[in-house]
């Protein structure tokens, strides 16, 4: 098989992996954004996403192409815009996604030719961090765009749950005060200091919702961001096993030569 149908065939790998896993992004981001329940979605994601950057962290070291690491890009690209839909948020999310993985591919061509020995899990591990930020944006841009996170864009007013909330800690407040009032006393004069609270907080806050949407998408990156470094290291393990399998099955070799190397004399 030449390089060219193994990039190919490479890139199928990818591609099917890659829409596998945007349609769970986009099943994910139809709920509640910010779910704790763990569902088994979520887990075919991470398992999903695990794979993806094992695979693209194998292939980059294999092939060793920029232009080809470009392909790679585009295939995600591509499948993350034909489910997604093309807006300026989303092409912008992809250019800085193949950006990120020109880089990633300098770094790890980079770091192959300098290294006498193939150490695979350092050599994958050297492009992971591009890979995740990469996704991690584009998934920051879908959950903007998201039901999960339009519903913030019309907020006028902090949800009604808040003003239970602020009722809860006036009561604490102010319990010493009102022990010997009735308990329809107390009832009224909590729930009339609550509502008042709540309304200048809103007055207060008002001028701010707007911004809820895109903080939100921007909390949502670094919640992903704070757990990245478990798939990183998922990642490697994962990436240094297909790289052994390949190895064993013939699908690429390594071979020893003769290097001349650059040395200060003084």
């Amino acid at each position: 098989m030449s390089k060219r149908n193994k990039f190919i065939l490479w890139c199928g790998f990818v591609a099917v992996t890659s829409f596998w896993m945007w349609a769970s992004v986009q099943t994910w981001l139809e709920g509640s954004l910010f779910e704790v329940q763990i569902s088994a979605n979520l887990i075919v994601l991470a398992i999903l996403f695990i794979i993806l950057m094992s695979l693209l962290s194998v292939g980059f070291i294999i092939f060793q192409n920029r232009l080809w690491s470009i392909g790679f890009s585009l295939v995600i690209g591509i499948l993350y815009l034909v489910l997604f839909g093309v807006s300026n948020l989303n092409l912008a999310g992809v250019f800085m996604a193949v950006m990120l993985f020109y880089h990633a591919q300098d770094i790890m061509v980079g770091e192959v030719k300098e290294r006498i020995k193939m150490n695979s899990r350092l050599l994958i591990k050297k492009g992971l961090a591009n890979f995740i930020v990469a996704f991690f944006i584009l998934m920051s841009f879908a959950a903007y765009q998201s039901p999960a996170i339009e519903e913030f864009k019309n907020i006028k007013q902090l949800p009604s749950s808040s003003e239970i909330f602020v009722k809860t800690i006036v009561e604490q407040a102010v319990e010493a005060q009102l022990n010997e009032a009735s308990q329809e006393q107390k009832e009224l004069v909590l729930n009339q200091a609550a509502r008042e609270i709540v309304s200048r907080i809103n007055s207060f806050l008002r001028p701010y919702f707007q911004y809820v949407p895109p903080a939100l998408a921007f909390g949502l990156f670094l919640v992903l961001w704070s757990v990245g470094w478990i798939f990183v290291l998922l990642s490697a393990f994962l990436g240094m096993f297909i790289f052994w399998i390949f190895r064993k099955i013939k699908f690429f070799t390594i071979v020893e030569r003769d290097v001349k190397a650059e040395v200060i004399v003084i």
